[in-house]
This record gives C-alpha cells, sequence and structure tokens, in this order.
C-alpha cells in the first residue's frame, strides 16, 4: 500500500473511535488549559480569614479592619473566638483576626492578634506575609498605633508529614476513578458471560467491596513507612478511615458509572483521568481556598473531594474532636448515595443496549 492508501486507513480507524480522539485531542488539553484559570495569583488575595471582636471593640471597629484586609483576604466574621477556633481547624479560615477596642483612637495602642493553625504547613509563610500587610494597611488607615501579633495555634507539622494525607488522597483518586474502572473494562467479556449467571449489579458490587477491601494493603503500608520514618501522623484513626471510605465509595461508584454508560469502551478511561485531574485541580489538596482566585475557592466547596481532604488532612493531623467534621461526613455519605444511584442508572443503560 502507498502512503495516501495507509493515512486513509488511519483516518478510517480514528473515525471509528472518534469518541476517544475527541477526549483525548480536544477534552483533555482543553481542560488541562482551563484549569490554569485557578492560578489567577501566585500571592493570596482571597483566602477566608476570620474576624472576631474582643470585649471592649465595636462595630466599627470591626468594620474598619475588615475594610483594612479586604484588599488580600475575604473577611468572615465570627460571634466568638471558640467558633473561629473551629472554623480554623475545619479550614473555613485559615486565620483569625482578633479585633481590639479603639482603633480609631489615636491616643490607643491596638494589638491585633492574627492567629494561625501550624498544621496546614504550605501556608506559613504566607501568614508571615499577610501579617505584615495587615499591619501596614491597618495602621495607614486607622488613627490608634498598630501592632500586629502572630500567634500560631496547634502541633508543629513538617512539609513531609503534611504531605502524608495529600499522597494518600491523590492514590485513593487515582485508584477509585482510574485503576477500577480500567480493571472492570478489561474484564468485559467475562462481565458479559457472568450476566448469564447472575446479575450485573451483583458482579460490580462484588468489584466494589474487593477492591474497597483491598485498600487495607496500601493504608497499612502508608502507616508503617510513616511509623519508620517518624511522623508524628495519625492514619488509621475512625474518622479517617470513615472519611477514605466514603470518598472511595463515591469516587469509585462515579469512576464506574462513567466506564458503562460510555458502553466500556476507551474513552471512559479518559473521561475518568480527566476526573482524576480536576479533582487536584480543584480540591485544595496543597494550598488552602482562595488562594489563588476566587473561583477555585467557589468550585472547591462544590465538591465532595474539597471535604474529603480537609477532614482526612484534619484527621491525620490535627488534634480536633471528631464532631467538627459531622457535616464534612454527611455530605460524603450523601455524595456516595448519589455516585451509587448513577451507577445503577448507568448499568441499566448499559443493559439495555447490549
Amino acid at each position: 500500500m502507498d502512503l495516501v492508501a495507509l493515512l486513509r486507513t488511519e483516518a478510517i480507524t480514528a473515525r471509528r473511535n472518534l469518541g476517544l480522539i475527541v477526549v483525548l485531542l480536544v477534552l483533555l488539553p482543553g481542560g488541562i488549559v482551563a484549569g490554569t484559570a485557578v492560578f489567577e495569583q501566585t500571592i493570596p488575595r482571597d483566602v477566608p480569614v476570620g474576624v472576631v471582636a474582643e470585649d471592649d471593640a465595636t462595630a466599627d471597629d470591626v468594620a474598619i479592619a475588615e475594610a483594612g484586609m479586604a484588599g488580600f483576604t475575604s473577611p468572615v466574621e465570627y460571634d466568638s473566638a471558640e467558633d473561629a477556633r473551629d472554623g480554623l481547624q475545619r479550614e473555613e479560615v485559615y486565620l483569625v483576626v482578633h479585633v481590639p477596642g479603639g482603633v480609631m483612637d489615636e491616643e490607643t495602642d491596638a494589638n491585633v492578634t492574627v492567629v494561625s493553625d501550624r498544621a496546614f504547613v504550605p501556608f506559613e509563610e504566607p501568614v508571615n506575609e499577610t501579617a505584615g500587610v495587615a499591619e501596614s494597611e491597618l495602621d495607614a488607615l486607622v488613627e490608634s498605633d498598630v501592632t500586629v501579633e502572630h500567634e500560631p495555634v496547634g502541633e508543629e507539622r513538617t512539609l513531609a508529614e503534611f504531605l502524608v494525607p495529600t499522597g494518600a488522597f491523590a492514590f485513593l483518586t487515582l485508584f477509585a476513578l482510574v485503576y477500577l474502572p480500567y480493571q472492570v473494562r478489561s474484564e468485559r467479556l467475562v462481565l458479559d458471560r457472568l450476566q448469564t449467571e447472575t446479575r450485573l449489579e451483583t458482579v460490580v458490587a462484588s468489584k466494589l467491596l474487593f477492591y474497597g477491601l483491598a485498600l487495607a494493603i496500601p493504608a497499612a503500608t502508608v502507616a508503617g513507612v510513616a511509623a519508620w520514618l517518624e511522623y508524628d501522623v495519625t492514619l488509621l484513626s475512625w474518622l479517617s478511615v470513615a472519611a477514605f471510605g466514603l470518598t472511595y465509595v463515591y469516587l469509585a461508584a462515579l469512576g464506574l458509572a462513567v466506564t458503562f454508560a460510555l458502553g466500556l469502551r476507551k474513552a471512559a478511561l479518559f473521561v475518568n483521568l480527566g476526573l482524576a485531574l480536576a479533582v487536584f485541580g480543584f480540591s485544595s489538596l496543597v494550598y488552602p481556598t482562595g488562594f489563588f482566585s476566587s473561583i477555585q475557592g467557589t468550585v472547591s466547596r462544590a465538591l465532595p473531594t474539597y471535604y474529603s481532604t480537609v477532614t482526612t488532612r484534619s484527621a491525620m493531623l490535627r488534634d480536633a474532636p471528631a464532631s467538627l467534621y459531622a457535616e464534612h461526613l454527611l455530605w460524603l455519605a450523601v455524595s456516595a448515595v448519589a455516585s451509587l444511584l448513577a451507577l445503577k442508572f448507568a448499568l441499566v443503560v448499559y443493559k439495555r443496549r447490549r
């Protein structure tokens, strides 16, 4: 065959796999470029910051303090210091600013306290810069002499310890969204034969259960390596197990739903890979929500994977009561149920097409 004939053959083959070609050559690169929209700036300007009024602070004092910080943060008011500290541990905010009274009095020395969480290691350097900017901005805006004091709370963590839950979550995402659907697709011929002996839903449920239980092996491995490296990380608390278990269910069910909805074709694997990349880009795995742009923060808080990240990170790194994350776990449970329903619908569609 000559070159023209070979090119014609390749064109025919590509047309038969048009869905895969569109995903691989259009959607994936387009999604990667669109994902860069979250990197709007290199310094934090939209990071949520809790604001608490001291006993002698007035509403005007708080309003002035918020106005002074609005240029580089997103102030969130709390009624009490306790509520603000809880929000700090749930990563609703990443700093807490205690506003004193008399900031508009030129004869007053106003001491503003900025509280940060040592568990969020990548934010340590920006915290110092933020405190410095807050001091200069407030000092220029009010009549009093403002002094900002930084008060870190919680046990100090290293960057290596901080990245353990991040790496574990990244592994779980790839395992549930990419590996498990790939494994199921590789057995598509066997699935057709099994349907003569049992229901397809039962087969898929067995795979979800088996590979879910198999996650105990990498979990034990990570725990053993972390202990050997003397990392102070609580990997196997009931809170982290609950968060990882629910996360596995909704990610795996979603990945399988996509796979069966697309008829077990190769394109499904690339769609799931794109979903995994989206999870990495929009779940605030390393930096806080709003660190790069308000868009990133808004998208993150709409995704269950963000709450999975926060809950597992807190379970491993923070000495916080599990009750603080009850709403997060409820959101993960709702996501798991919704994903299982989507999987059930995808299986119905798949069987009707066979």
